[in-house]
Protein backbone atom coordinates (compact mmCIF):
# COMPACT_ATOMS: atom_id res chain seq x y z
CA UNK A 1 0.00 0.00 0.00
CA UNK A 2 1.28 3.46 -0.83
CA UNK A 3 0.20 5.12 2.38
CA UNK A 4 1.11 2.46 4.89
CA UNK A 5 2.74 -0.91 5.36
CA UNK A 6 2.58 -2.66 2.02
CA UNK A 7 2.78 -6.22 3.25
CA UNK A 8 0.95 -8.27 5.84
CA UNK A 9 3.02 -9.98 8.49
CA UNK A 10 0.61 -12.06 10.50
CA UNK A 11 2.58 -15.25 11.05
CA UNK A 12 4.55 -15.52 14.28
CA UNK A 13 7.16 -17.78 12.73
CA UNK A 14 10.25 -15.80 13.73
CA UNK A 15 11.28 -13.64 16.58
CA UNK A 16 13.64 -10.42 17.13
CA UNK A 17 25.40 0.44 21.61
CA UNK A 18 31.14 0.58 21.47
CA UNK A 19 30.94 3.53 19.21
CA UNK A 20 30.46 2.86 15.53
CA UNK A 21 29.28 4.54 12.37
CA UNK A 22 27.50 3.25 9.29
CA UNK A 23 30.66 1.99 7.63
CA UNK A 24 31.53 0.02 10.73
CA UNK A 25 28.17 -1.70 10.73
CA UNK A 26 28.47 -2.62 7.07
CA UNK A 27 31.96 -4.02 7.46
CA UNK A 28 31.21 -6.66 10.09
CA UNK A 29 28.76 -7.65 12.74
CA UNK A 30 31.42 -7.43 15.40
CA UNK A 31 31.73 -3.69 14.77
CA UNK A 32 28.39 -3.16 16.50
CA UNK A 33 30.14 -3.25 19.82
CA UNK A 34 33.21 -1.21 18.92
CA UNK A 35 36.09 -1.44 21.35
CA UNK A 36 36.02 -4.17 24.00
CA UNK A 37 35.51 -3.01 27.57
CA UNK A 38 35.15 -4.76 30.90
CA UNK A 39 31.58 -5.10 32.11
CA UNK A 40 32.39 -3.73 35.52
CA UNK A 41 33.66 -0.43 34.16
CA UNK A 42 30.28 1.03 33.28
CA UNK A 43 28.47 3.46 35.47
CA UNK A 44 24.76 3.14 36.22
CA UNK A 45 22.33 4.01 33.44
CA UNK A 46 21.55 7.68 32.87
CA UNK A 47 18.15 9.10 33.75
CA UNK A 48 15.33 8.84 31.21
CA UNK A 49 15.08 11.38 28.42
CA UNK A 50 17.14 14.54 28.86
CA UNK A 51 18.22 17.13 26.36
CA UNK A 52 21.34 19.11 25.58
CA UNK A 53 19.41 21.99 24.02
CA UNK A 54 20.79 25.38 24.87
CA UNK A 55 18.67 27.49 27.17
CA UNK A 56 17.23 30.66 25.71
CA UNK A 57 17.22 32.39 29.13
CA UNK A 58 20.18 33.79 31.13
CA UNK A 59 22.33 31.13 32.75
CA UNK A 60 21.60 30.14 36.34
CA UNK A 61 22.78 27.42 38.69
CA UNK A 62 19.87 25.29 37.48
CA UNK A 63 20.96 25.83 33.87
CA UNK A 64 24.49 24.78 34.81
CA UNK A 65 23.20 21.66 36.55
CA UNK A 66 21.07 20.72 33.56
CA UNK A 67 23.99 21.25 31.19
CA UNK A 68 26.20 19.11 33.43
CA UNK A 69 23.66 16.29 33.48
CA UNK A 70 23.25 16.48 29.71
CA UNK A 71 27.03 16.35 29.19
CA UNK A 72 27.30 13.37 31.54
CA UNK A 73 24.56 11.56 29.64
CA UNK A 74 26.26 12.13 26.29
CA UNK A 75 29.56 10.84 27.71
CA UNK A 76 27.81 7.78 29.13
CA UNK A 77 26.00 6.98 25.89
CA UNK A 78 29.28 7.03 23.99
CA UNK A 79 30.90 4.36 26.15
CA UNK A 80 31.66 1.07 24.38
CA UNK A 81 29.96 -2.16 25.35
CA UNK A 82 30.77 -5.75 24.46
CA UNK A 83 29.47 -7.31 21.28
CA UNK A 84 27.86 -10.16 23.20
CA UNK A 85 25.85 -7.76 25.35
CA UNK A 86 24.53 -5.92 22.30
CA UNK A 87 23.59 -9.03 20.37
CA UNK A 88 21.91 -10.76 23.31
CA UNK A 89 19.85 -7.68 24.18
CA UNK A 90 18.63 -7.22 20.62
CA UNK A 91 17.47 -10.85 20.27
CA UNK A 92 14.08 -9.57 21.45
CA UNK A 93 13.65 -7.91 18.06
CA UNK A 94 13.20 -11.32 16.42
CA UNK A 95 9.73 -11.43 17.95
CA UNK A 96 8.74 -8.13 16.30
CA UNK A 97 8.09 -6.51 12.97
CA UNK A 98 10.10 -3.28 12.86
CA UNK A 99 8.74 -0.24 11.04
CA UNK A 100 10.67 3.04 10.74
CA UNK A 101 8.81 6.29 10.00
CA UNK A 102 11.13 8.99 8.66
CA UNK A 103 10.44 12.72 8.97
CA UNK A 104 11.11 14.22 5.53
CA UNK A 105 9.50 17.59 6.24
CA UNK A 106 11.03 20.88 5.10
CA UNK A 107 12.49 21.56 8.55
CA UNK A 108 14.83 18.60 8.03
CA UNK A 109 16.72 20.32 5.20
CA UNK A 110 20.46 20.85 5.56
CA UNK A 111 22.67 19.21 8.16
CA UNK A 112 19.72 17.59 9.95
CA UNK A 113 18.86 15.64 6.80
CA UNK A 114 22.38 14.25 6.62
CA UNK A 115 22.28 13.35 10.30
CA UNK A 116 18.87 11.70 9.93
CA UNK A 117 20.14 9.68 6.98
CA UNK A 118 23.04 8.41 9.08
CA UNK A 119 20.71 7.44 11.91
CA UNK A 120 18.28 5.69 9.56
CA UNK A 121 21.00 3.76 7.75
CA UNK A 122 22.52 2.58 11.03
CA UNK A 123 19.17 1.48 12.45
CA UNK A 124 18.28 -0.27 9.19
CA UNK A 125 21.56 -2.18 9.15
CA UNK A 126 21.19 -3.38 12.73
CA UNK A 127 17.44 -3.96 13.01
CA UNK A 128 17.29 -5.91 9.73
CA UNK A 129 19.67 -8.51 11.18
CA UNK A 130 16.82 -9.56 13.49
CA UNK A 131 14.00 -9.44 10.94
CA UNK A 132 14.03 -12.34 8.46
CA UNK A 133 11.86 -10.58 5.88
CA UNK A 134 13.42 -7.16 6.42
CA UNK A 135 12.14 -3.95 7.97
CA UNK A 136 9.78 -1.41 6.41
CA UNK A 137 10.60 2.29 6.03
CA UNK A 138 7.94 4.95 5.45
CA UNK A 139 8.11 8.74 5.13
CA UNK A 140 5.86 11.56 6.34
CA UNK A 141 5.45 13.24 2.95
CA UNK A 142 7.06 10.97 0.39
CA UNK A 143 4.84 7.99 -0.40
CA UNK A 144 7.54 5.79 -1.90
CA UNK A 145 7.80 3.41 1.04
CA UNK A 146 10.65 0.87 1.18
CA UNK A 147 9.67 -2.62 2.33
CA UNK A 148 11.73 -5.70 3.10
CA UNK A 149 14.90 -3.69 3.78
CA UNK A 150 17.81 -5.96 4.75
CA UNK A 151 20.65 -3.43 4.88
CA UNK A 152 21.38 0.28 4.45
CA UNK A 153 21.93 0.09 0.68
CA UNK A 154 18.26 0.80 -0.01
CA UNK A 155 18.41 3.78 2.35
CA UNK A 156 21.29 5.37 0.46
CA UNK A 157 19.61 4.74 -2.88
CA UNK A 158 16.33 6.27 -1.72
CA UNK A 159 17.99 9.35 -0.23
CA UNK A 160 19.86 10.06 -3.46
CA UNK A 161 16.62 11.28 -5.06
CA UNK A 162 14.73 12.48 -2.00
CA UNK A 163 14.62 16.03 -0.68
CA UNK A 164 12.83 17.10 2.52
CA UNK A 165 9.65 19.09 1.93
CA UNK A 166 6.22 19.75 3.38
CA UNK A 167 4.77 19.68 6.91
CA UNK A 168 5.25 17.19 9.76
CA UNK A 169 2.07 15.04 9.79
CA UNK A 170 3.24 12.45 12.30
CA UNK A 171 -0.26 11.75 13.60
CA UNK A 172 -1.69 11.20 10.12
CA UNK A 173 1.02 8.79 9.01
CA UNK A 174 1.03 6.94 12.34
CA UNK A 175 -2.75 6.56 12.06
CA UNK A 176 -2.34 4.93 8.63
CA UNK A 177 0.45 2.59 9.72
CA UNK A 178 -1.22 1.46 12.93
CA UNK A 179 -4.63 1.37 11.26
CA UNK A 180 -3.37 -1.27 8.83
CA UNK A 181 -1.87 -3.25 11.69
CA UNK A 182 -4.99 -3.05 13.84
CA UNK A 183 -7.09 -4.50 11.03
CA UNK A 184 -5.07 -7.68 11.49
CA UNK A 185 -5.52 -7.49 15.27
CA UNK A 186 -9.28 -7.03 14.95
CA UNK A 187 -9.53 -9.95 12.52
CA UNK A 188 -7.60 -12.16 14.94
CA UNK A 189 -9.91 -11.18 17.78
CA UNK A 190 -12.97 -12.09 15.71
CA UNK A 191 -11.42 -15.46 14.94
CA UNK A 192 -10.75 -15.98 18.62
CA UNK A 193 -14.34 -15.08 19.49
CA UNK A 194 -15.43 -17.68 16.92
CA UNK A 195 -13.41 -20.39 18.66
CA UNK A 196 -9.91 -20.11 17.19
CA UNK A 197 -7.96 -19.68 20.40
CA UNK A 198 -4.61 -19.52 18.62
CA UNK A 199 -5.54 -16.63 16.32
CA UNK A 200 -4.04 -13.93 18.56
CA UNK A 201 -0.73 -15.73 18.77
CA UNK A 202 -0.37 -15.60 15.00
CA UNK A 203 -0.11 -11.80 15.04
CA UNK A 204 3.42 -10.56 15.64
CA UNK A 205 3.83 -7.44 17.76
CA UNK A 206 5.08 -4.29 16.03
CA UNK A 207 7.88 -1.88 16.91
CA UNK A 208 7.48 1.58 15.33
CA UNK A 209 10.49 3.94 15.35
CA UNK A 210 9.90 7.56 14.34
CA UNK A 211 12.91 9.69 13.39
CA UNK A 212 11.99 13.38 13.59
CA UNK A 213 13.54 16.77 14.29
CA UNK A 214 10.60 18.76 15.55
CA UNK A 215 7.10 19.04 16.92
CA UNK A 216 4.36 17.75 14.58
CA UNK A 217 1.94 19.90 12.60
CA UNK A 218 -1.00 17.65 13.57
CA UNK A 219 -2.06 15.67 16.67
CA UNK A 220 -0.21 12.37 17.15
CA UNK A 221 -1.15 12.31 20.84
CA UNK A 222 -4.80 11.63 20.04
CA UNK A 223 -3.81 8.88 17.61
CA UNK A 224 -1.55 7.17 20.15
CA UNK A 225 -4.15 7.43 22.91
CA UNK A 226 -6.86 5.98 20.66
CA UNK A 227 -4.83 2.92 19.71
CA UNK A 228 -3.59 2.39 23.27
CA UNK A 229 -7.18 2.33 24.50
CA UNK A 230 -8.04 -0.29 21.86
CA UNK A 231 -5.13 -2.41 23.02
CA UNK A 232 -6.36 -2.16 26.61
CA UNK A 233 -9.99 -2.87 25.73
CA UNK A 234 -9.13 -6.05 23.82
CA UNK A 235 -6.54 -7.14 26.39
CA UNK A 236 -3.61 -7.42 24.02
CA UNK A 237 -0.16 -8.05 25.60
CA UNK A 238 1.47 -4.95 27.04
CA UNK A 239 4.29 -5.12 24.47
CA UNK A 240 2.03 -5.69 21.44
CA UNK A 241 2.75 -2.20 20.08
CA UNK A 242 5.70 0.05 20.86
CA UNK A 243 6.49 3.55 19.57
CA UNK A 244 9.93 5.12 19.80
CA UNK A 245 10.55 8.78 18.92
CA UNK A 246 14.16 9.60 18.01
CA UNK A 247 14.86 13.33 18.08
CA UNK A 248 17.28 14.72 15.50
CA UNK A 249 18.63 18.13 16.47
CA UNK A 250 18.01 20.07 19.67
CA UNK A 251 14.76 21.99 19.19
CA UNK A 252 13.41 22.92 22.61
CA UNK A 253 9.84 22.82 21.33
CA UNK A 254 10.34 19.34 19.92
CA UNK A 255 11.99 18.16 23.12
CA UNK A 256 9.09 19.41 25.22
CA UNK A 257 6.58 17.67 22.95
CA UNK A 258 8.46 14.37 23.07
CA UNK A 259 8.96 14.45 26.82
CA UNK A 260 5.24 15.01 27.32
CA UNK A 261 4.42 12.03 25.10
CA UNK A 262 6.88 9.84 26.97
CA UNK A 263 6.06 10.88 30.52
CA UNK A 264 2.46 12.09 30.65
CA UNK A 265 0.18 10.00 28.42
CA UNK A 266 -0.17 7.07 30.81
CA UNK A 267 -1.26 9.15 33.79
CA UNK A 268 -3.26 11.74 31.85
CA UNK A 269 -5.31 9.28 29.80
CA UNK A 270 -5.13 6.17 32.04
CA UNK A 271 -3.65 4.01 29.28
CA UNK A 272 -0.73 1.63 28.97
CA UNK A 273 2.69 3.15 28.27
CA UNK A 274 3.63 2.46 24.64
CA UNK A 275 5.88 5.49 23.96
CA UNK A 276 9.57 6.14 24.53
CA UNK A 277 11.70 9.07 23.35
CA UNK A 278 15.45 9.24 22.77
CA UNK A 279 17.71 12.10 21.61
CA UNK A 280 20.09 11.23 18.78
CA UNK A 281 23.63 12.35 19.64
CA UNK A 282 25.50 11.49 16.45
CA UNK A 283 27.62 8.35 16.42
CA UNK A 284 25.75 5.66 18.35
CA UNK A 285 27.15 3.39 20.99
CA UNK A 286 25.64 0.07 21.98
CA UNK A 287 23.58 1.36 24.91
CA UNK A 288 22.02 4.10 22.82
CA UNK A 289 21.26 1.69 19.99
CA UNK A 290 19.48 -0.66 22.40
CA UNK A 291 17.59 2.27 23.89
CA UNK A 292 16.31 3.27 20.43
CA UNK A 293 15.45 -0.21 19.21
CA UNK A 294 13.93 -1.58 22.43
CA UNK A 295 12.73 1.47 24.39
CA UNK A 296 9.25 1.43 22.85
CA UNK A 297 8.64 -2.25 23.64
CA UNK A 298 10.53 -2.73 26.91
CA UNK A 299 9.56 -0.55 29.86
CA UNK A 300 12.82 -1.27 31.72
CA UNK A 301 14.79 0.08 28.76
CA UNK A 302 12.37 3.02 28.52
CA UNK A 303 12.91 4.11 32.12
CA UNK A 304 16.43 2.91 32.89
CA UNK A 305 18.22 2.93 29.52
CA UNK A 306 19.79 0.18 27.43
CA UNK A 307 22.14 -0.87 30.24
CA UNK A 308 19.11 -2.31 32.06
CA UNK A 309 19.15 -5.35 29.77
CA UNK A 310 22.93 -5.75 29.63
CA UNK A 311 24.98 -8.20 31.65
Amino acid sequence: MGNGPSKSRSQCSRGQSGDFNIDHVQNSKSSLAGHTAAAGSYQSAPPPYTTSATSETPWSSENDAQASRAAARVAYLRQPLRQESLEDALETLRQYDTIILMDDSSSMAGSLWKEAKQALATLADVASQYDADGIDIHFLNHYGSITGVTDSKAVHEQFANLQPRGPTPIGHRLDIILGDYFRDLDAAKRQEDAGDYFARKQIKPVNVIIITDGAPTDDPESVIVSFAKRLDADKWPLAQVGIQFVQIGSSRRATQFLVELDDNLKQTHHIRDIVDTTPYIGQLNAEMLIKILLGGINRRVDTKGGAAVMY
